[in-house]
C-alpha cells in the first residue's frame, strides 16, 4: 500500500524550509532549577608608586665613636682649629700622607673648648726627633690664653696617634713652654705600637698645651 504526501509538504521541501528547532527534554520532576552564581568582580587594583633608587637604598649612617652624638671629623694638611662640645666625639686628622690623629671621646671635655692642632716645622724639640713636630693647645672662650692642660672630664683618655715609621722604641716628647720661652720636656711611652699603620698610639689623661713629637729617648714619666 502506497502513501502519498500532501502536495504542500513537497512544496516546502522543494523551497528549502528549515526544520523546527528540537524541543529540549523536560527536566525530572521535583529537581530544583539551579543557575551558576555570577563570578565575583575582580578586586580593585590599588596604584602603588614604584620606589625610586634613592628611596629603596638605605642611607648610610654617619660614623659614631663611643657614646654621645655623631663623630665630628676634621681634616687639614697643616692646621686644625675648631670648637668642640662636651657630648660630641671628635677625630682630628692632621697631615697629608702620614697623618697625626687626635681622638676626643664623648664626654671627655667638661665644657666647650677651642682646640688647635697644627704642624710646627720650626718648633723646639727634644732630640733625637722622629718625624714631624706638632703643637697642641686648648682655650676656653672668651679667653684667648691657652690652658696649661685640659684634663679628661669622665676618665676616658684622649688618644693621640703619631707616625713612627718602623721604630719600635717610639716615645712621645711633650714640651711645655714657660713665659720666658724655656721648654720643659717630658717623655712618655706609648700605649701600643701599630705595626700595620706604623704609628705610635698614646693615651693621655689631659690635653697639654705643648709641643709634641716622636723621640727615641727613654721615657721620663709613666
Amino acid at each position: 500500500m502506497r502513501t502519498y504526501l500532501p502536495a504542500f509538504a513537497l512544496i516546502l521541501a522543494a523551497c528549502g524550509g528549515e526544520p523546527a528547532p528540537a524541543t529540549p527534554p523536560p527536566q525530572a520532576s521535583g529537581a530544583p532549577v539551579t543557575s551558576a552564581a555570577p563570578a565575583p568582580p575582580p578586586p580593585a587594583e590599588t596604584a602603588t608608586a614604584a620606589p625610586t633608587a634613592s628611596a629603596s637604598a638605605a642611607p648610610k649612617a654617619p660614623p659614631k665613636s663611643g657614646g654621645g652624638g655623631l663623630l665630628m671629623v676634621k681634616s687639614d694638611p697643616s692646621e686644625i682649629t675648631d670648637t668642640f662640645s662636651t657630648n660630641q666625639p671628635a677625630k682630628l686628622e692632621l697631615g697629608d700622607k702620614d697623618m697625626a690623629v687626635l681622638r676626643i671621646p664623648s664626654g671627655s671635655l667638661g665644657r666647650a673648648t677651642n682646640i688647635t692642632f697644627k704642624l710646627e716645622p720650626r718648633g723646639k724639640s727634644q732630640p733625637p726627633v722622629v718625624g714631624k713636630i706638632y703643637k697642641l693647645f686648648s682655650v676656653y672662650a672668651p679667653s684667648t690664653t691657652p690652658e696649661p692642660q685640659v684634663e679628661t672630664n669622665n676618665g676616658e683618655p684622649f688618644v693621640l696617634e703619631l707616625p713612627a715609621g718602623a721604630k719600635k722604641d717610639a716615645n712621645l716628647a711633650i714640651g711645655v713652654e714657660d713665659e720666658k720661652g724655656k721648654v720643659k720636656w717630658t717623655v712618655v711611652a706609648p700605649k701600643r705600637i701599630d705595626d700595620v699603620r706604623n704609628v705610635a698610639v698614646f693615651e693621655l689623661n689631659a690635653l697639654p698645651s705643648a709641643l709634641l713629637h716622636i723621640t727615641t729617648k727613654a721615657p721620663t714619666a709613666k
